[in-house]
């Protein structure tokens, strides 16, 4: 069995460790520097507390490696053993580290680190194919970056394989004696360790390499050697669960100790993907008997309206619909990415990023508008939330998780038993993050994607076809459709990579972010669709509801994040209405089914974790979930929630956040905000695994 120069398993692995330390603080470094407007409250201690998720995710992608090197026999050694070793050294950390910089560029848009349901996500794509030369376009920078890692890993790989550990200890040994005693007994426990490794290397001399003198190393006992080999197994044990604590680490906590603004900068995306690859659903949770939790917050919801009574007709009379008091259209457009702090009219002041909605702030200034919050940051989480009433308060987005096919009653499949025609146009590609499935759960009864679509010229190239002639088209296509419908409109232009065709370039904003552009041209594909609309029949008694399905801060500065991290529009606009006003009640997306039927007088039962906006004495709160904690907004405050114990209270008005007990004096009703919030996640975990929602 031929073997290579006699380095020590020893060193191989903790070089390859340090090694592997290194590279990821330094990207952590890298994406902090990317990121940084996204971190505004950062300290540099956030940085060391990463180093224990970092440890952990080395310790658990590289345990059968590492394990393996400590056994005791000479195989380890052998050629063979070593080339499988570096290449599964070389394969499994060049993917993780390849994660952490593919995070560095994605984090922008999903404000967290990678997930387990990426794979999900991925098989949900039509078009990924196309997302990623384009993603590689964009990001070519990153790429080199990544070459540039792997090359440290070769290195690391060379040093640490081809280190002679007779000349490597012999130098180690002579140096450190002639330093000093202390060092000298560090290297003697070292080359004590030798042994352990199968290597029979337990005598020999230490040599002078200038000549000198010789020191007789002595036989090292077995016992020490299997004590030693136990205390390693043990670090690479508390390693790879983060420590000695009483809970082993797991994502939640970067949020407890770093604030959930931070969370993503505390993690790696490596750490972040393995511990929620084998997520087996939801926990139940009992902060509460359950006639307690639903007497604190119950989903089961009705709303009494005009629309059943049996004298009344919303159907169109000699090609025109009837003039009630109340819209009996509705047309819910989700508008991608667009938060309210685009807007000169729904931004919070200071506005830094205000000014690149001007039609939308006509409408609005002619609307009802509330204070929106996104349930969550990405789009396939959005439509569970706006058209089922349900929140994702888990890692995998509802709409893809297997509580989506229990038979949950939804506002939308009650309209459509009501006799409303349900609509649902999305120019992505059919199937595209499973839209077309989910909205068939829902009770859509007809789906547009990018395949009905008639003119293949107006596709982007990666996403589907873009706003402004899409818009156009789904204005015409209303008009085919007797009243009453329902209408959900999700536009797509807004997203990466930022496209903006150049016939459209000469009303944009010359200085602007790509992001601020494409809002710029969404709003102004918003113009054009509600000037076509005004000449159709429908648009006098339809209601037009406007919001977002996320944020997006792409190449923004000087966002509030706790603030502003979930803001959505959330516009209410009926062209015949006479009464419009701004109001601070705290609306979500899960709140919006309920308030159209409100709007629009329509009786009905359905499931759902919102309430009417319209409701005065119902609750009205935001909750999202991110990173394994939960984040509840009630007027002023936001709490982070850990799913154990609150770690952290902000006052959003006055500007100030503290820890759990430092914080409660100061936030009026603490202990009935805490029960509301306890209450809607046990509805939300219990109720789904028991399928009694």
């Amino acid at each position: 069995m031929k073997r290579y120069p006699p380095s020590s398993p020893l060193i191989v692995l903790i070089g390859r460790f340090l090694a592997l330390m290194a590279l990821f603080f330094l990207c952590r470094l890298i994406f902090f520097w990317f990121n940084q407007e996204s971190f505004s409250s950062f300290t540099s201690p956030i940085f060391w507390q990463g180093l224990r998720f970092d440890a952990a995710a080395i310790c658990i992608l590289n345990a059968p490696y590492f394990l393996l090197l400590l056994l005791p026999f000479s195989f380890i050694e052998s050629r063979t053993f070593r080339t499988i070793g570096n290449v599964y050294f070389l394969t499994v950390n060049a993917i993780a580290l390849l994660t952490n910089l593919i995070d560095t560029c994605y984090y922008p848009f999903s404000m967290r680190r990678m997930t387990g349901d990426i794979f999900s996500f991925i098989g949900e794509t039509n078009n990924f194919g196309e997302l990623v030369p384009a993603f590689l376009k964009d990001y070519w920078y990153i790429g080199l970056i990544w070459l540039g890692v792997i090359g440290i890993l070769f290195l690391t790989t060379y040093l640490t394989e081809k280190t002679n550990y007779h000349r490597f200890i012999s130098k180690i040994k002579y140096h450190s004696w002639k330093i000093g005693y202390g060092w000298w007994a560090f290297i003697e426990i070292m080359i004590e360790c030798r042994s352990l490794f199968g290597a029979d290397h337990s005598s020999f001399d230490a040599i002078d390499p200038e000549g000198g003198k010789t020191y007789a190393e002595k036989p090292s006992g077995w016992l020490k050697h299997l004590v030693f080999r136990a205390f390693l197994l043990f670090l690479i044990f508390v390693g790879a669960r983060g420590g000695l604590q009483m809970r082993p680490l797991n994502i939640s906590m970067a949020g407890s100790v770093a604030g959930m603004e931070n969370a993503a900068l505390v993690l790696n995306s490596p750490y972040s993907l393995i511990t929620t690859l084998d997520s087996k659903g939801l926990k139940r949770v009992h902060y509460f008997n359950d006639e307690q939790c639903t007497e604190l917050f119950d989903t089961h919801r009705h709303i009494s309206g005009l629309y059943t009574n049996e004298d009344v007709t919303n159907f169109p009379k000699y090609g025109k619909a009837i003039d009630y008091d109340h819209p009996i259209n509705i047309v819910l457009i989700i508008l991608e990415g667009i938060s309210s702090e685009y807007s000169a009219y729904l931004a919070d002041y200071p506005m830094p990023l205000g000014g690149y909605t001007p039609f939308l702030d006509s409408l609005a200034q002619n609307a009802i508008v509330f204070r929106g919050f996104a349930n969550g940051q990405q789009s396939i989480e959005a439509l569970s939330s706006i058209l089922g009433g349900i929140p994702s308060l888990m890692e995998k987005p509802f709409s893809q998780s297997r509580y989506a096919v229990y038979n949950i009653p939804s506002a939308v499949s009650l309209l459509s038993q009501y006799g409303k025609q349900t609509l649902f146009f999305h120019g992505g590609k059919n199937g595209t993050m499973g839209f077309d499935r989910y909205c068939s759960l829902v009770g859509i009864n007809e789906y547009f994607g990018m395949n009905e679509y008639p003119w293949d010229e107006d596709y982007d190239g990666t996403w589907g076809i873009k706003d402004i002639p899409y818009l156009q088209y789904v204005a015409k296509k209303l008009g085919s459709y007797p009243d009453p419908f329902f209408a959900t409109i999700f536009t797509l232009s807004s997203h990466h990579p930022f496209t903006v065709a150049n016939e459209y370039g000469g009303f944009l904003p010359e200085e602007s972010t790509p992001m601020q552009r494409c809002v710029s041209y969404t709003d102004e594909a918003l113009r054009q669709f509600f000037g076509r609309a005004k000449q159709s029949y429908w648009y006098e008694n339809t209601l037009f509801v406007i919001t977002a399905d996320h944020t997006n801060f792409v190449g923004a500065e000087n966002v509030d994040y706790p603030a502003h991290r979930y803001s959505v529009p959330m516009i209410f606009y009926w062209p015949k209405a006479t009464e419009a006003y701004r109001s601070d009640r705290i609306v979500q997306q899960v709140d919006i089914m309920p308030t159209i039927f409100d709007y629009c007088k329509i009786d009905g039962d359905f499931t759902t974790f919102g309430h009417s906006a319209f409701d005065d004495i119902a609750p009205h709160f935001a909750i999202n979930y991110l990173s394994g904690n939960y984040q509840f907004y009630s007027d002023q405050y936001l709490f982070e929630f850990d799913g154990k114990e609150i770690d952290r209270i902000w006052d959003l008005e006055n500007r100030w956040n503290a820890a759990l007990n430092d914080a409660i004096p100061a936030v009026n009703n603490f202990e009935s905000r805490e029960k509301l919030m306890k209450a809607v996640i046990q509805k939300f975990n219990n109720g789904l695994l028991d399928n009694n929602l």
